[in-house]
């Protein structure tokens, strides 16, 4: 009898502890992030993919852009971009050169080199059209409209004095061209890009 009570006592033990401690009040893991990541002043070149609606293709795009802190979790930055493509078989070319301003609101996780954030803000949108083949007798143009965009984005920590940062932003834009051809194409467009920025 007293090896039987032995023997259930080493095996209900164990259960008995796990009980105990799955009755002790469950804590998440203490978030000290906000603590460790702060934005830093960054001077950025980027390339990237821009796709029209419309246009025949995407079409690749490089930029450059400045981003300042303005609060623990927050910055504004200023970027010029310029790209070109081509819609209405190829007949129109339309040359972009935007100058957005951009507001993003990071998300910081535990590991203080990477933040998400998330992005938006408006642009001076400008074009130059350009016309061939079957629109060769339009006279080339411009124009320049307000832009709106948002989107998110990844940054990353990787030296002293670098980051990197990739994003995804959706641009709003409604130009008008004076060519009828152009009248009815949907200008918005989906820019995916990649930025090596200078920490300061």
């Amino acid at each position: 009898m007293r090896h039987l009570t032995v023997l259930a006592a080493l095996l209900f033990a164990p259960l008995a502890a796990r009980a105990q401690e799955s009755a002790l009040p469950f804590t998440l893991p203490e978030f000290t992030a906000l603590e460790k990541f702060q934005p830093d002043v960054l001077i950025g070149f980027r390339a990237g993919f821009v796709m029209a609606t419309d246009a025949e293709e995407a079409v690749p795009f490089i930029g450059a852009g400045v981003r300042f802190p303005i609060a623990s979790i927050a910055a504004v930055e200023f970027s010029f971009d310029v790209w070109q493509d081509e819609f209405a078989g190829g007949d129109a070319k339309v040359l972009h050169y935007p100058v957005m301003v951009s507001g993003m609101f990071y998300f910081p996780l535990e590991t203080p080199s990477t933040a998400p954030y998330i992005i938006a803000g408006v642009g001076m949108h400008n074009f130059k059209f350009d016309y061939s083949g079957a629109l060769g007798g339009e006279p080339s143009d411009t124009d320049a409209e307000f832009s709106f965009h948002g989107g998110a984005g990844l940054e990353l920590t990787v030296g002293r004095f670098l980051k990197v940062h990739m994003d995804v932003r959706w641009i709003l834009m409604d130009p008008d061209p004076a060519a009828d051809a152009l009248k009815d194409e949907e200008f918005d467009s989906v820019q995916f890009s990649f930025s090596l920025d200078l920490r300061f």
